[in-house]
């Protein structure tokens, strides 16, 4: 179909999700008036299609023939015309009418739309811009005063064009597991070769750009979805992995969760002393600490959780301030360092086990993804890479538990758990604003977390934390009910604050290959039994903004509902949540962590990996990552990823 029909059509649904608006009073900055294709979001959405893998490409076009179309009427029961020939009021129902379509995939149409244009208006920032043109109105504004305080860049390996390489051992990410395997073999003096699909960024090319920052360092540019498109899933495609995009969360695997897989999984590792070593040294490596000032939006959780009589606490973090900023403004950068750390704050791996990894001698090539693993004789003999020939005497697989199965596929394993048990800990935010400001985005993102109902039922439940809140993301995961609500809300992101209510899910999903891309594609349900939990960890969220004495809750929803505190019953609304419909692409779903797909244990039979780490299938293929466990870890799982890899170096015999 002509692609200018299709960009006028695009244009029509973007400028009725986020149209011009008439409103008394001023409007210094044009943010009312200025509708989506004033900033060009149709064009940027077309320039993003072909950065989708091709299962996703094809899908998205789809949609855009099908907006250009007169068929486009069948799908809302209105007049048989392209959406750029309906009435800004006939646009206005269509939308509604997908939002609650009995058909899941005309609701994941409209919240694929929604998601992308909401993303880009208030995210992006256009190329030779240093912010986005609705900051100055919501209030939102990066910081400027960048100061030099990381240490010397990294080396950068540089490959010759035809050259095989050859190592000791090649890591396969660069992520919190190949980033401690890397710094433990190579400082056994082994050579050590690291393997990274996305770029190496130095702090100054972290920008602090929101969408930019997402798109460069983020999987799939920070629009990968599951297949069905009912949950994002966020994470890390750059060195470092997830360590460089995460949220300084640092919690140790919970005890009970280390005794199941080591009792119902067959690896005793896990309940041994010596286990919690790896620990102890990964903190210290880390610089984790927890004495660091919250900011409103995690006081906020803190206080209400108390005054409810329920189980708060502080939440371990990676941080450091440097001793050149001051500390005004380390606390403040702290909040940004979700995008790629410009301050060198965060203690991730670019800062920590890579850095240790190259001062003994270990190579690092980013921008080079691994097409398959090498096998000879029932041996990994190294790797074939998008630079050549890798020629290794033992490779380790760290991609994540979304890579390293589609990998170990493509590379000719066939055990049958391979990709099976995806775990994500699905997330749903609750919303909230306070009558205050209270500038979500500045100050350390995620440091309280509420636990009273981690083990709801036996070791399944939820927790509840608060996420970094920056413009586009908050769009993003905001229901819409109309262009004016939605501006209206976003302008007022400033007083926003949000929990997530992530449930360690007992039932998983899986990850195949692609048949066009052979990149992973991700299948994933909500189980009842963990929807249950989700909606518990909901109520309980309400009640927790409700004591906190917000003007208004909101549960996300594609027909979102709102609480306000001062008018309306608390009990009768904690009852409404759960007659909702919570079907697919009915609401919101994320995942920031992804595990399981590649299990360790002491079955053969239902674990592709042995306790020690090594594939059952090919010797000298060792796994290093969140693949490795054997079900969801029930906390936020930087710290179990270091521990375990650092138990997996010390398998590694040179």
């Amino acid at each position: 179909m002509n692609r200018d029909r299709q960009l006028s059509a695009l244009t029509a649904i973007c400028d009725t999700l986020l149209p011009a608006v008439q409103r008394e009073g001023n409007d210094p900055h044009g943010y009312w008036m200025r509708k989506a294709s004033d900033q060009h979001i149709p064009e940027r959405i077309l320039e993003l299609i072909p950065t989708l893998k091709a299962e996703d490409r094809a899908q998205f076009e789809q949609l855009l023939g099908l907006l250009a179309s007169p068929l486009l009427g069948l799908t809302w029961l209105g007049p048989l015309r392209p959406a750029d020939r309906l009435t800004p009021a006939q646009r206005t129902t269509l939308l509604h009418r997908w939002a609650a379509s009995p058909l899941p995939n005309i609701r994941n149409a409209f919240n694929s739309l929604r998601k992308l244009t909401v993303m880009l208006y208030y995210g992006d920032v256009a190329p030779g811009e240093t912010k986005n043109s609705n900051w100055e109105t919501i209030g939102y504004q990066p910081l400027t005063e960048f100061i030099q305080t990381d240490p010397a860049p990294l080396p950068i390996f540089q490959t010759q064009p035809d050259t095989p390489l050859d190592c000791d051992v090649l890591i396969i990410g660069s992520g919190s597991g190949g980033g401690v395997v890397a710094a433990q073999l190579a400082a056994q003096g082994l050579d050590v070769l690291v393997v990274e699909k996305g770029p190496y960024a130095q702090s100054h090319e972290f920008t602090q750009q929101e969408f930019p920052m997402l798109h460069r360092h983020f999987e799939a540019g920070g629009l990968l979805t599951s297949q069905s498109g009912s949950i994002t899933l966020l994470a890390g495609s750059t060195l470092g992995g997830g360590s460089t995009i995460n949220w300084a969360g640092s919690l140790r695997t919970p005890d009970y969760v280390l005794e199941e897989w080591a009792r119902e999984h067959g690896n005793p590792h896990f309940a041994e002393k010596a286990y919690s070593g790896g620990f102890d040294f990964v903190e210290k490596r880390n610089s984790i600490g927890s004495d660091f000032r919250h900011n409103p939006q995690n006081q906020s959780l803190f206080d209400a959780a108390h005054k409810l009589g329920y189980r708060a606490e502080h939440i371990p973090m990676n941080l450091r301030f440097p001793p050149e900023l001051s500390p005004e403004t380390a606390w403040k950068a702290s909040g940004f360092s979700c995008l790629g750390d410009a301050y060198g704050i965060k203690q991730g791996g670019v800062q920590t086990f890579l850095r240790d990894a190259v001062q003994h001698g270990a190579r690092l090539l980013p921008n080079t993804t691994v097409e398959r693993i090498l096998v000879k004789n029932g041996e990994a003999v190294g790797a074939e890479t998008s630079s050549g020939t890798i020629r290794a005497k033992k490779v380790v697989v760290a991609a994540g538990a979304l890579h390293t199965p589609v990998l170990l596929l493509k590379s000719g394993l066939t055990h049958p758990h391979i990709g099976r048990h995806l775990y994500l800990h699905p997330v749903a935010p609750v919303a909230a604003f306070h009558k205050s400001e209270i500038f979500p985005w500045y100050g350390p993102m995620m440091s309280v977390i509420m636990q009273e109902f981690a083990q709801l039922d036996g070791n399944w439940g939820f927790r509840i934390e608060n996420p970094p809140i920056h413009p586009g993301l908050a769009a993003f995961s905001m229901p819409w009910e109309s262009g004016e609500s939605f501006k209206s809300d976003l302008a007022n992101v400033r007083h926003l604050a949000v929990h997530i209510c992530l449930v360690r899910d007992r039932f998983g999903g899986r990850v195949v290959v692609g048949k066009k891309s052979k990149q992973p594609v991700v299948h994933y349900s909500l189980s009842d039994y963990d929807r249950r939990h989700l909606l518990r960890a909901m109520q309980e969220s309400v009640r927790l903004h409700a004591a906190a004495e917000v003007e208004r809750v909101t549960v996300v929803h594609n027909q979102p509902i709102h609480f306000f505190p001062k008018k309306d019953n608390l009990e009768v609304f904690l009852q409404h949540i759960i007659t909702k419909n919570w079907g697919i692409n009915r609401f919101g779903l994320f995942s920031a962590h992804q595990m399981g797909t590649c299990r360790m244990g002491g079955n053969a039979a239902n674990y592709p990996v042995k306790p020690n780490g090594e594939t059952r299938e090919v010797r000298n293929l060792f796994v290093a990552d969140s693949s490795l466990f054997p079900s969801a870890s029930g906390a936020n799982p930087m710290l179990s990823v270091q521990a375990l890899a650092y138990y997996v170096a010390q398998q590694i015999t040179p």
